[in-house]
């Protein structure tokens, strides 16, 4: 797991000096990547010791085991788009997400979502742009398995908030979980399932199922990857529901 990663994983236990910490990390993580202990507590405006409480919050012993991992993982990154070979670095992000995801995704913890899927008679599934292709291939794995599930356009949420019921889920893929699409999927009746990479904090915590899948980038909205694995998640989930 990368230090972004972790960020993300630990993000809702931040304290404000944490979220400080972490917004200046986001703003560039190779900006910080040559600076020490006092230099970059300084330009976050904290203590030394609140950074290294941040740090060890992730599982870092140090400071500078955080730094040491953040620079691999850039100059990784940086290595391969300068060889002019994006292709490369496509596939080598590609299978360190799909390792991240193997170590996530085990039987158990899908076995775990299959049954909290299982007790609802409707599912409903939705997403924008490239992660709306996630809730149209739940919606034809799960009838092969004889279930109910429906894709429905971003634009069709706040219809769908008229005729869903309390019993009902409504699954959410989105890399950032944002505004976008949060706010409408929020005032529906059912039950909803966040499928995500990076939540925005003002809704994470709204929900009544959370799935966090790893990311690699900075900005995983912006990533090509990221959206992939909406469907690798899918193809893996439909096959841990319980029998009809």
């Amino acid at each position: 797991m990368n230090p972004l990663q972790r960020m993300e994983l630990h993000k809702s236990e931040f304290t404000q000096n944490d979220q400080i910490i972490y917004d200046r990390i986001m703003q560039n993580p190779s900006g910080i990547t040559h600076m020490s202990t006092s230099t970059f507590a300084e330009l976050c405006g904290v203590s030394q010791p609140a950074l290294s409480r941040f740090v060890k919050g992730l599982g870092y012993a140090r400071y500078q085991d955080f730094r040491a991992d953040l620079i691999k993982m850039v100059a990784q990154q940086t290595e391969q788009s300068e060889r002019g070979q994006e292709h490369l670095f496509y596939f080598s992000q590609l299978y360190q997400l799909l390792h991240e995801a193997e170590q996530l995704l085990t039987a158990d913890y899908l076995r775990e979502l299959g049954v909290y899927m299982g007790q609802f008679p409707r599912i409903f599934a939705s997403g924008i742009g490239k992660s709306r292709h996630a809730a149209e291939l739940l919606e034809i794995l799960m009838r092969k398995h004889r279930r109910f599930a429906q894709a429905v356009s971003r634009d069709a949420l706040n219809e769908l908030a008229d005729y869903m019921e309390s019993d009902d889920l409504l699954m959410i893929f989105s890399v950032s979980g944002g505004e976008h699409i949060m706010k409408e999927a929020l005032q529906t009746n059912g039950k909803v399932m966040l499928v995500t990479a990076r939540p925005d904090p003002r809704y994470a915590d709204q929900v009544d199922k959370l799935v966090l899948l790893p990311f690699l980038s900075a900005d995983p909205e912006a990533d090509s990857i990221s959206p992939v694995l909406f469907d690798i998640f899918v193809e893996l989930l439909v096959n841990y529901l319980p029998p009809v």
